[in-house]
């Protein structure tokens, strides 16, 4: 008799679940009596514009997001990461997390190895930060190495990185001083409108897919409102799977400071939901979620930050298209693909992702595209349709053109449903788009409000 397989849930990224976050406010006040200082989170400015919040890299570290990494990197996990895209521990992790100071708060601080240091947002405590080791970094050197470049990387990468791309930006402006050391939520934060509902940390991710039965999940991941194509690349890759198509589609937004000319958030996470909420893909099927994280936009490299995100959420699949997740002309426009199918060498992956030692239990559905092709009058793709020439290829910056002019796009290409949320977002922001004015003002109400909570008095000088 053949052997059945049965498909469970993925363990998470490094084996083990991190979840650093107390909800007891008598353990609370006492972690915070071990504190030496206080200091309050600031977002990093790129010409006078918020690019990055570190507050949005704590809480996915401390929920689990970002499993095994429990907090800032020391300088070995740092240059681990930069040289081999690997933690010291030999898990593949493609990113640099960091919590940078100023030389001038590190002197007023009078911190050091060994100390506790409060971090406080929007005016109440947040978080404590246990200090392992203070080290200084070059953030021009950090951006370089974290992105490649066209010598070391000549598989992917075209052509310099430079001050056009956000994530490339987000690194030379961090801070010389970095304080290493694990992470723990104190005061656990409240999830404003309209995020609260789409807050599914992996624990409680996990046990909602459990919930609803799904074992096989594949992964959509996005920046921006849905169009038709979306929803057709939803649809279609969602027959990936072991015995059946996977149980359920899950979207993963990112949420957090993105370039001008990107979506709202809320718009975003709002226009995904109305997918299912206008019936194009059955509720049940279908989860909107989001992750805390400014964006890099870092094509291969962002695609692994994902993976470590989606597999530590339970998810077993993941859709990766053309550009994925990219910005500009600096990587090729195929070069996630060409990571998770046979590798790249100069950023450690002799294999792919899901092949190296340390790598991720979750698999890739590497995917050309889908474009509107009138004579099969449907949505097709792109390895199928054989109508070249004549398609129809609905990119997000071609929708965001038509939406600027002011001008409604098609039912082909948008859902009028969807449209409405983008409308509704217009109105109450007065603009579709993110631009100076709403960055800025984001990162002073933010994704979140914090509950009261008492400093000791020893923190009150």
């Amino acid at each position: 008799m053949p052997e059945v397989r049965i498909k469970t849930l993925p363990p998470p990224h490094g084996g083990k679940l991190v979840e650093r976050v107390v909800r007891d406010p008598q353990m609370a006040r006492k972690l915070m009596e071990k504190c030496s200082a206080v200091y309050d989170i600031k977002p990093t400015l790129f010409k006078g514009n918020p690019v990055r919040n570190v507050y949005r890299e704590i809480m996915s570290v401390c929920y689990g997001f970002f499993s095994p990494v429990e907090g800032s990197m020391t300088k070995a996990d740092l240059e681990s990461v930069l040289e081999k895209r690997r933690l010291t521990s030999g898990w593949v992790f493609p990113y640099p997390i960091l919590f940078d100071v100023s030389e001038e708060d590190f002197k007023k601080l009078g911190v050091g190895a060994g100390d506790w240091l409060l971090l406080r947002l929007k005016g109440e405590p947040f978080a404590i930060l246990e200090i392992e080791e203070v080290y200084e970094i070059v953030p021009g050197d950090v951006a370089v190495r974290t992105f490649g470049t066209p010598e070391k990387n000549p598989e992917v990468v075209k052509v310099p990185f430079d001050q056009k791309h956000t994530g490339y930006n987000i690194y030379c402006s961090l801070n010389p001083i970095i304080l290493a050391g694990k992470y723990t939520i104190i005061n656990e934060p409240k999830l404003r409108p309209p995020f609260d509902r789409f807050w599914y940390p992996p624990k409680r991710a996990r046990e909602e897919f459990e919930k609803r039965g799904w074992t096989t999940v594949i992964a959509h991941q996005t920046r921006n409102v849905p169009h038709t194509g979306h929803e057709a690349l939803m649809k279609n890759a969602a027959y990936i799977g072991d015995v059946k198509p996977s149980d359920g589609i899950v979207v993963n937004a990112i949420v957090g400071a993105k370039r001008i000319g990107d979506f709202p958030d809320e718009a975003i996470v709002e226009g995904h939901e109305m997918v299912h909420l206008a019936g194009y893909i059955k509720p049940e099927r279908h989860l909107v979620t989001f992750t805390l994280w400014d964006m890099r936009y870092g094509n291969p490299i962002e695609s692994l930050i994902h993976a470590v995100i989606r597999q530590n959420m339970g998810i077993s699949f993941h859709m990766f298209g053309r550009d994925h997740a990219a910005l500009g002309e600096y990587y090729d426009i195929f070069a996630t693909q060409i990571l998770w199918s046979k590798g790249i060498p100069s950023f450690g992956f002799e294999e792919p992702p899901y092949m190296v030692d340390g790598g991720f239990y979750i698999r890739p559905q590497n995917i050309e595209e889908f474009w509107f092709c009138p004579k099969c009058k449907e949505f097709a793709y792109s390895a199928n349709c054989n109508h070249k020439g004549i398609y129809s290829r609905y990119s997000g910056s071609f929708i965001r053109g038509l939406i600027n002019e002011g001008v409604m796009p098609p039912p082909e290409i948008y859902r009028p449903e969807v449209y409405k949320v983008v409308v509704k977002w217009w109105q109450k922001f007065g603009y579709p788009f993110n631009n100076e004015k709403y960055l800025k003002e984001r990162e002073e109400r933010l994704e979140v409000d914090l509950p009261h909570m008492e400093l000791p008095a020893h923190l009150k000088k």
